[in-house]
């Protein structure tokens, strides 16, 4: 098999996810994951696909050419090698951490020292701001040798640090 990353952004529109999709279903892909999502005004996919044909990079990146050009699109693609291609899913605890509070510079960069302090790896991260408020959800996984009651005392003195709202609790991940 063959793994590849392909991102594609650009302003906004209907039919992006069709036109992409319907490419990535010409050539024969199987969709193994994705994150699709509306930013400003600005509309970005990313894919990570497999096959078992024999494509480059560069064959991928002609077979989007022609929607790159009529949907003013963007389009990255980066072979991910069989060996680098992590599909079995970690032992280690998941949280939710929800940070909400007043919006000011710095949330997101606190937010994410205090986690690669305390080695806690991020599996995804939404921000978004609405008038004053701004809110953080991140899903993350506690590495074996960091406690929860130790976590939570380091959530407590950041959320005195930047003066913000934050929740935190265990998730079940549910193996699809």
């Amino acid at each position: 098999m063959k793994y590849f990353l392909i991102n594609a952004y650009g302003k906004d529109k209907v039919g992006i996810v069709a036109s992409v999709s319907k490419i990535l279903y010409e050539l024969g892909f199987n969709l193994e994951d994705s994150t699709m999502s509306r930013l400003g005004g600005e509309f970005t996919i990313m894919l990570l696909v497999e096959t078992d044909k024999n494509y480059t990079e560069e064959d991928i990146k002609k077979a989007f050419e022609n929607i790159e050009k009529d949907l003013g699109l963007n389009i990255y693609v980066k072979e991910i090698l069989p060996e680098d291609y992590k599909k079995e899913k970690s032992e280690n605890e998941v949280y939710r951490i929800i940070v909400y509070g007043a919006d000011k510079p710095g949330i997101v960069y606190k937010v994410a020292k205090l986690l690669a302090d305390k080695g806690i790896n991020i599996i995804d991260m939404t921000t978004e701001k609405s008038g004053d408020l701004y809110v953080l959800i991140t899903e993350v996984e506690l590495p074996e040798n960091l406690s929860f009651e130790e976590f939570q005392k380091d959530i407590e003195n950041l959320k005195e640090d930047i003066n913000v709202d934050v929740s935190c609790e265990k998730i079940e991940v549910i193996e699809l």
